[in-house]
């Protein structure tokens, strides 16, 4: 009896680890279809998400009325999107309290998490290699020496005188 007992509970656990993996898979499958949804609309250039934080924000054209740090994430006119062989996307973006800070959380991100960029029919997933602090003084010196790189920066939690910068490095790009 306790054999058989053994042997329910046994197979009970597998088909639920299947069951709760099958619903994963669907919440992904419904995430991608709405990033793909919006992308189709053409009214945004892409999408920046950022799992940990739970962050997922489309992204204007480098020459959009809204493509400002006041309104939105700001992609700057330096970028050079991953279609290209040398990439590197710069985000800015507004850090705080404000309805426009959608980089308030970004000090939570620690070398190793992972940013997804959604463009161009592909989600290309960085890792974070590289976080420094850079005096605010109206420029900053970017580390732009390697190539396919995602570059996120923002005012310092609890210091007005210093931006963060984030690097990311591409792990992958994926075709959606």
């Amino acid at each position: 009896m306790a054999k058989y007992f053994q042997t329910t509970l046994g197979l009970f656990l597998i088909v639920a680890s299947l069951l709760l993996n099958l619903k994963a898979w669907e919440i992904k499958k419904q995430n991608i279809q709405l990033i793909e949804e919006k992308l189709e609309t053409k009214d945004y250039y892409a999408i920046l998400e950022i799992p940990k934080i739970d962050l997922k924000k489309e992204l204007f054209p480098i020459n959009s009325k809204d493509n400002q740090v006041n309104k939105n994430l700001m992609v700057l006119k330096e970028s050079i999107f991953p279609n290209n062989a040398s990439s590197q996307v710069i985000i800015a973006g507004h850090s705080g309290t404000a309805s426009n800070a959608y980089f308030k959380d970004l000090y939570k991100l620690n070398i190793e998490d992972q940013i997804n960029l959604y463009y161009d029919d592909y989600m290309y997933s960085y890792v974070i290699k590289k976080i420094e602090k850079q005096p605010k003084t109206g420029s900053l010196l970017l580390d732009i020496s390697n190539q396919n790189m995602l570059i996120l920066i923002t005012c310092t939690k609890n210091n007005n005188h210093t931006q963060t910068i984030y690097y990311g490095w591409l792990n992958k790009g994926e075709n959606l």
